[in-house]
């Protein structure tokens, strides 16, 4: 009877609603998810060891993965904190790599990947309802900018509310809100049928409007990359929306326009601070090129090379630059094993939209495609994947986008 109920238990069917449920809680809470990720990693290895009904499936390009997985283990060992280290490497790089094998090996046909794709729609809309009934909280919101300090008051004087929803702060639910807007925009324009065509508008319309209300400089920046992506790999008609920049910004003078504006005025106290921070970074990685100082230590050692923050107590957790942040924290060959990884993702979804069979698999490698692009823009200037909840969701959409090239390739092994 208990093996019965151990089989059952550990079904293909039992992994993928554990899997539905963990994408849906990913951008909900930074360690809810965790409830239902890792009974569904278990049953997984459990199945592939015991029931074999699910196996394991290696994606293309896994090594650099596996090579990053290895430096930030080892790097570990050098912190200032190993165990920490250790404890945030389980927890996050490692869960990374097991969640997106999960999903690469399981989610396998396209009606699976379908409930995926809902599972990961169902928790936008949760987050942006909750967004828009959180800006509503006018006092709320203020008193939280006041704490986080998530804008200059002198600059910006009338804003006095940003957008974050359970992302944290505002940067973050914006490289979250880019990432559904790359997938969303490729499946709209896509879409064949009327009535799923009109609800992912509505549900990309009211991702636009959050984005404008994150007031994230970043982000705005990077969803002209998603522009600039369109133009060049789905229609260049999509260039001429360049062309209302400088219309909005030559008419409309609101916070919006001040706040993009003060990116080229060189009096930007935020702008000042990640030049120092990366000054800082460049540092340690000229110290410590090889391991780096500790997987999720860089707050631990920022204090060693703080040459502009000399108030005692203020912790700066990542350099805000990702190209700089991974290889001062698990060393160079570490950093660019990373780096090829993140990029890998964004070549391997090219090549599902170029070749792909179907719409379905078309649709998610040009909103892959389309995510890799605007997150590199914005990690130039805020490491968003340090985030729990943003690399875990970038992971898991960037597995779900991957693996639709495996029936592709299935395809032409059998001819």
């Amino acid at each position: 009877m208990g093996k019965v109920s151990a089989n059952g238990l550990c079904s293909k069917q039992h992994i993928l609603h554990l899997l539905y449920a963990t994408l849906f809680l990913l951008p909900l809470n930074p360690f809810l998810f965790y409830i239902t990720l890792l009974p569904a990693i278990g049953a997984w290895i459990y199945n592939w060891k015991r029931q074999k009904e699910v196996g394991l499936s290696l994606p293309p390009l896994w090594q650099m993965g596996a090579v990053f997985l290895l430096c930030s283990f080892l790097s570990a060992f050098v912190s200032k904190n190993t165990a920490f280290s250790l404890m945030n490497w389980a927890l996050q790089p490692l869960m990374y790599g097991l969640l997106y094998l999960l999903i690469y090996t399981t989610v396998s046909t396209e009606k699976e990947k379908e409930k995926a794709l809902y599972a990961f729609l169902a928790g936008a809309v949760v987050t942006v309802a909750y967004g828009f009934f959180q800006y509503a909280n006018a006092a709320g919101m203020a008193a939280d900018m006041e704490a986080q300090s998530w804008v200059d008051p002198e600059r910006f004087p009338l804003l006095r509310r940003r957008m974050y929803s359970t992302l944290e702060n505002p940067n973050l639910f914006g490289a979250y809100l880019l990432m559904m807007i790359s997938i969303l925009t490729a499946f709209t324009l896509r879409e064949k049928a009327v009535k799923r065509k009109t609800v992912f508008a509505g549900i990309l319309l009211a991702l636009l409007l959050c984005l404008a209300l994150t007031y994230s400089r970043g982000a705005w920046v990077s969803l002209a990359a998603i522009v600039l992506g369109l133009t060049l790999f789905y229609d260049k008609r999509f260039g001429f929306l360049f062309l209302l920049v400088p219309v909005v910004l030559a008419f409309y003078h609101g916070q919006v326009v001040e706040r993009f504006l003060s990116l080229f005025s060189g009096e930007d106290t935020s702008v000042d601070l990640r030049f120092a921070l990366w000054e800082s970074t460049v540092a340690m990685i000229e110290e410590h090129p090889l391991l780096g100082v500790g997987w999720g230590t860089y707050f631990l050692a920022y204090p060693d090379y703080n040459f502009f923050i000399q108030e005692e107590g203020v912790l700066i957790f990542h350099a805000h630059n990702m190209y700089l942040n991974m290889p001062a924290e698990v060393g160079i060959p570490g950093g660019l094993a990373f780096l090829g990884a993140f990029f890998a993702q964004g070549i391997l979804c090219w090549k599902n939209y170029r070749h792909g069979k179907d719409s379905f698999t078309k649709s998610m490698g040009l909103g892959g495609v389309l995510m890799v692009m605007a997150l590199s823009v914005i990690s130039m200037g805020d490491h968003v994947l340090f985030s729990r909840s943003v690399s875990f969701c970038f992971w898991s959409l960037a597995a779900l986008c991957v693996s639709c090239g495996k029936k592709e390739n299935g395809r032409k092994a059998e001819a």
